[in-house]
């Protein structure tokens, strides 16, 4: 039997094992069972692995492969260009150039934070974008200019990916940090944690750097558009500079920052992170703004409504304000969730699922923020208004969301929720024009007809002579026969603006009263029992009142009519050393 050698060469592809090359010695007996041996070894990688061993397609054959192999074989300790470049063949430069490029996507990628995430690929060779219905995968919707199309059954960087990656590049490094970088010495470059040295310093320059810019923006705002400011009219420009002064450079150094944390040149890990604080920072930067020119737009709103004689639309402004800092936190926090990735469409989705067990919980408060709606709309009372409302009354002092304050003739607060304002009648006595007096005068049964027709017409006339009663109605009559007195009715308006003066002149029309009945000789009567004995000999009955002719009680009545000499329609003054006394002021 002839003894031949022979060389066998078996590669296994599956589960990315490495080929293994086996040299083997045999004669021609053994020759067919160690080809049925390396067949069982070959077949549960499958038919096609042998042939993916054999070519490219291996690495490209769907876009997590070709995402792999771009990135896989440019790490250190493995690395292997001419399989990376393979991911570059819709390119017709050189093999030097197309390497270059490779690393200058990678490099871009990492400075930007783009991290390959190969679960989250397709593995589908057939993948179809969902927009476009092409061959074609976008690695990142942050840029879109870099995406993968199939070609022949493989999947590779586009043409108009291969043609940017200079643009990228230059966009993402600055050149002048480039040539220092290629100026730097070799001891800077050494690794000290995972970290090389000048980018320690460069971290601390481009921090320093970028709060010295800061201070010189607040700066420019300070100086330079404050004087501008200051030489307008209207005063809403100076405090809209006040307001966006801080924000505003906040906003300024988070964006230094985030257009140049890319020269810093850290791993993928650290950018990735960085990138998203910065982002976050920049929109709380705008919510900071925003929340802010919110006070200037309310303080601008009570310009407004300080002009109109409504008090009720100047609470309105701070409802106003609430709102719209409320309105600019939640957009704030929707927008930072939407530019970290977070499906916000899903998310308020969800919240609308439980948002039904919410607004059942929360009825009441929906039920008093309605309620301070409706109070707005209809406008029932102003602030500052005398209101009564079941048994709470006092002064309106403030309607907010959920309750409106009164502030009661005690001096206490009550909080009243405005669902119940709204469905409970409220008497407005703060809007009243006049203010009723209605009383009953009683005379006693000495009192003369005369006597009673010159007290109500003096009456009439203390009205007609003081300008604080309503004068086209008012009624003054001898109204009735008491059990123990004659009863005049006195029913009259009082034209006046508050409570307060209503009492003083309720004081000054009750003392007119008192001295017209002096003057008249009338008395006031009170419950009272009289025994008349008249059995007494030569005893004559007790006289009740005084008399008055007729031509005295005509002169009472003109002298307390308008012009009378007698008449203080503004009540009593007092002289002291030949000064009126103005008791009002404390003197």
């Amino acid at each position: 039997m002839y003894r031949f050698e022979m060389v066998l060469q078996i590669k296994i592809i599956g589960s990315n094992r490495l080929a293994h090359f086996l040299t083997l010695g045999m004669n021609t007996k053994t020759f067919f069972h160690t080809v049925l041996f390396a067949l069982i070894l070959i077949l549960p990688s499958g038919l096609y692995g042998f042939q993916e061993a054999s070519s490219a397609t291996g690495y490209l054959s769907n876009p997590q492969r070709a995402a792999h192999t771009f990135v896989h074989w440019q790490q250190k300790g493995h690395q292997n260009f001419d399989r990376v470049i393979l991911t570059l063949k819709l390119s017709d430069i050189e093999k030097s150039e197309k390497v270059n490029l490779a690393k200058e996507l990678l490099k871009v990628l990492d400075a930007r934070g783009l991290l390959v995430e190969y679960d989250k690929i397709p593995t589908n060779p057939n993948y179809t974008d969902s927009l476009s219905g092409l061959n074609q995968y976008i690695l990142f919707s942050s840029l879109p200019e870099v995406f993968l199309v199939k070609n022949n059954n493989e999947w590779v960087f586009s043409k108009e990916t291969i043609e940017q990656i200079p643009d990228l590049y230059r966009s993402t490094f600055s050149t002048y940090v480039e040539v220092v970088l290629d100026r730097l010495p070799e001891w800077t470059k050494k690794d000290w944690l995972g970290i090389e040295i000048w980018q320690y310093l460069a971290v601390f320059f481009w921090l320093l750097i970028g709060l010295i810019l800061r201070k010189i923006f607040e700066f420019i705002l300070d100086n330079y558009i404050r004087r501008i400011t200051q030489k307008t009219k209207f005063t809403w420009d100076d405090d809209l500079l006040d307001t966006i002064d801080k924000p505003a450079g906040f906003i300024f150094l988070m964006f230094f920052f985030s257009i140049t944390y890319t020269n810093l040149q850290l791993s993928v890990t650290v950018n990735m992170y960085l990138s998203a604080i910065l982002d976050i920072a920049v929109s709380i930067g705008f919510v900071w703004l925003f929340y802010n020119l919110a006070d200037v737009f309310s303080k601008y709103l009570s310009v407004v409504t300080s002009k109109t004689e409504n008090t009720l639309d100047d609470q309105l402004v701070p409802l106003i304000r609430k709102t719209l800092r409320f309105f600019i936190v939640v957009m704030g926090v929707i927008m930072v969730l939407q530019n970290q990735g977070y499906n916000v469409a899903s998310l308020i989705a969800g919240l609308g699922i439980g948002g039904l067990a919410v607004a059942l919980a929360a009825k009441d408060t929906l039920a008093n923020f309605f309620g301070s709606i409706t109070i707005f709309v209809d406008k029932p009372f102003r602030i500052g208004d005398w209101i009564k409302i079941g048994s709470v009354e006092g002064t309106v002092e403030e309607v907010g969301f959920r309750t409106t304050r009164i502030r009661t003739f005690y001096n206490s607060v009550i909080s009243m929720p405005n669902s119940s304002i709204a469905t409970t009648d409220i008497d407005n006595l703060g809007m009243r024009r006049y203010r009723r007096l209605k009383t009953v005068l009683n005379l006693t049964y000495s009192t003369s007809p005369e006597q009673m027709e010159a007290f109500v017409e003096g009456i009439k006339g203390i009205i007609k002579a003081n300008k604080h009663f309503r004068q086209d109605y008012y009624e003054v009559h001898f109204n009735s026969f008491g059990a123990h007195s004659l009863d005049v009715l006195v029913y009259v308006f009082f034209d006046v603006p508050d409570w307060s003066t209503e009492l003083q002149q309720r004081h000054n029309f009750l003392l007119e009263i008192l001295r017209l009945a002096k003057e008249l000789g009338v008395e006031f009567a009170f419950p009272t029992q009289t025994l008349h004995v008249d059995s007494f000999y030569k005893d004559e009955p007790r006289k009740v009142g005084e008399e008055r002719s007729e031509d005295e009680l005509t002169t009472g009545v003109f002298e307390f009519g308008p012009g009378g000499s007698k008449g203080k329609p503004d009540g009593l003054k007092i002289y002291k050393d030949g000064k009126e006394v103005d008791f009002s002021k404390g003197k």
